[in-house]
């Protein structure tokens, strides 16, 4: 049973906000009642206003919230925009932020079952259409009624019982910006993530599968925003004097709930000045890049007990390969439980990596860049050949200005652009399309290619400004008749009714690179072997080098779903002029062993170090 107990007249002179215009009202109404009844009982069960002030005397007597609250963060006819329309909740409890987090919804006492329904909808709809608040009471003293909101915005359960103030909230310590450490990298002041602490990041993704009972991607979609929000709160608070307190925090909060309500504001703020800040810059940011737009949707339950367990740490002033690592924990679980058509194995990246060198210097594309692993691997790699002779600015402008990708799924998206994030930064480049449309949806991607006057119309259409392209393409669907228009954007969809996606995807790969540029490519083995792919091995023949060709056993996707054989294809695209020289030789090799069985699980002996040795002791670059 709620702790709100049974209705009782609280009389008009003891009234709650007695200067309010609705109140003042009430007041006069029952004060006529009782000068002709002598007493209050007929106004009670007619005036809705004394079922609201006994809800009001019942959050502060029994659920404790504090009555200093009232008129600031415990208020009365608080507005509600629901689409053009506008409608006043009788009861809103806000956060530190003052925005609502818990409705409370009055109906007179003698009001009937329809009108009681009627008021529980209404509820819902308030709830609905707040991000920041979740949970709602109605009553109309007689019966009363707890309702949550579930992951689905428009979906609803019953509860036992409003939060009380401070339940559950074990922080008692404020977390503040210290001093920075002279000479090292810690500017927040927390703690940054060391070996010790790498599940931190798998704690929280665990917490959130198992309270909310999400499936391992959904979880992982979810601590995504998650970082998302405490990343934003460290950056905006490194820019503040030190002794300014984190937003991402407990500390503070009068419950769970009201956390809950506290990090999804955080949330919001991120996401408004990213869209601010960015779509100044680049061309329809907000269209391609504006994935986080989604809510958090975990309860408020587990999203409390995941701030809880990351509050303490920085991610900002973590090592960038620690970070990695605890983020790649989070991706395995997800990639195991079915993701894994978005996951290239990471010997294979690494041995693609290698062979391609991309520089400092390059602009690097992957255009079907799923979880964004080539990405990271190719910072990685930059950072770890070129970061110590690199002026920061120059490490800096790589980060943020060399790296893109494209992925038509906006969850994949969120986690490329959570993964770049904890690599410190470039996740603005990651855009939420689909790589085959047409050049006119990449205003941003064609406005880095140099323009000169003579042929400025059409170099500002021209894709190819890619140094370095490195991608793994969907496998296996048919591109059919409905799809006939953007096949016959393609060479190798001439006069084709059908087309497998790897091969208008190799295409489009070639067409963002700029002659003489590299390309890594993941493809089905029967690409370069079949009788039916002779076309396209011809086709390449008249645009680029095939440079090399790695052949990897059958298991090299099987642990991710895939049971197809697969090689890594190495070009770079001619340069004006070029042709094929009859003589010009393409490496190949078979790599037996990639390190792991059918299973993943971890296969000693791989091939993959001495194979990139080959590679470079017998292939050079043009």
């Amino acid at each position: 049973m709620a702790l709100i107990g049974d209705f009782y007249i609280i009389p008009p002179d003891q009234w709650l906000f007695p200067t309010h215009g609705d109140v003042m009202d009430a007041k006069r109404r029952a004060n006529a009642s009782f000068e002709a009844t002598g007493s209050y009982e007929t106004a009670a069960s007619q005036i809705e206003e004394f079922v609201r002030q006994w809800a009001l005397a019942r959050i502060i007597d029994v659920y404790k919230y504090p009555k200093e609250w009232l008129g600031e963060r415990l208020i009365i006819e608080e507005p509600v925009k629901m689409g053009s329309t506008e409608k006043e909740a009788d009861i809103s409890i806000k956060n530190i932020n003052r925005r609502t987090f818990l409705y409370v919804e009055a109906k007179r006492l003698s009001g009937s079952d329809d009108e009681f329904v009627e008021a529980e909808r209404q509820l819902e709809t308030y709830l609905a259409s707040t991000h920041t608040a979740t949970i709602g009471l109605v009553t109309n003293g007689m019966r009363t009624k707890v309702i949550r909101k579930k992951i689905d915005p428009n979906d609803f359960e019953y509860i036992v019982d409003l939060p009380s103030y401070g339940a559950d909230v074990a922080s008692r310590v404020q977390l503040v910006r210290e001093a920075p450490d002279v000479g090292k990298k810690r500017s927040t002041g927390l703690r940054p993530i060391s070996e010790d602490y790498e599940r931190v990041l798998f704690d929280c993704h665990s917490t959130a599968r198992d309270v909310d009972g999400l499936h391992a991607d959904e979880a992982l979609d979810e601590i995504c925003k998650v970082l998302y929000a405490k990343i934003f709160d460290e950056r905006q608070v490194t820019k503040q004097a030190v002794g300014t307190p984190f937003k991402f925090q407990t500390f503070g909060a009068s419950n769970a709930s009201e956390v809950a309500s506290n990090i999804r504001t955080l949330y919001e703020e991120a996401k408004n000045t990213d869209v601010e800040i960015y779509s100044k810059r680049i061309p329809g940011y907000e269209r391609s890049r504006g994935v986080f737009k989604q809510q958090v949707r975990l309860s408020d339950i587990a999203l409390y007990r995941v701030v809880e367990r990351l509050q303490e740490f920085s991610l900002i002033d973590s090592s960038e390969d620690i970070k990695g690592r605890a983020f790649q924990k989070i991706l395995g679980s997800a990639i195991r439980a079915g993701m894994g058509q978005y996951f290239t194995p990471d010997p294979i990246v690494e041995l693609a990596i290698e062979v391609i060198d991309p520089q400092a210097d390059h602009l690097i594309l992957d255009p079907f860049c799923g979880s964004g692993h080539f990405l990271t691997k190719a910072l990685q790699h930059v950072v770890r050949e070129q970061g110590e002779i690199m002026p920061p600015h120059a490490l800096h402008e790589f980060k943020f200005f060399h790296l893109h990708g494209i992925e038509k799924s906006d969850r994949m998206v969120r986690i490329a652009m959570t993964d770049m994030m904890l690599h410190d930064d470039g996740h603005t480049n990651i855009r939420n399309q689909d790589a085959l449309l047409s050049f006119e949806n990449y205003p941003d991607i064609t406005a880095l290619n140099e323009v000169n006057e003579e042929n400025a119309a059409q170099q500002n259409l021209n894709p190819a400004v890619f140094d370095v392209v490195l991608t793994n393409p969907p496998f296996g669907s048919i591109m059919r008749q409905e799809v006939m228009e953007m096949i016959g954007r393609f060479h190798l969809g001439h006069k084709k009714k059908s087309l497998p996606l790897e091969i208008i995807g190799l295409e489009r790969s070639l067409q963002f690179l700029k002659p003489g540029g590299r390309l890594a490519i993941v493809l089905p083995e029967h690409l370069m072997k079949g009788k039916n792919a002779a076309f396209v091995r011809e086709w390449l023949r008249n645009v680029a080098h095939v440079k090399a060709i790695f052949f990897f056993p059958e298991e090299a996707f099987t642990p991710f779903g895939a049971m197809v054989k697969t090689c890594l294809l190495i070009l770079q695209k001619f340069k004006a002029g070029e042709v094929m020289q009859p003589d010009a030789p393409t490496f190949l090799c078979e790599v037996e062993n990639l390190g792991y069985e059918a299973t993943g699980k971890p296969k000693a002996g791989t091939e993959v170090p001495s194979a990139i040795e080959a590679f470079k002791q017998n292939v050079r670059w043009n």
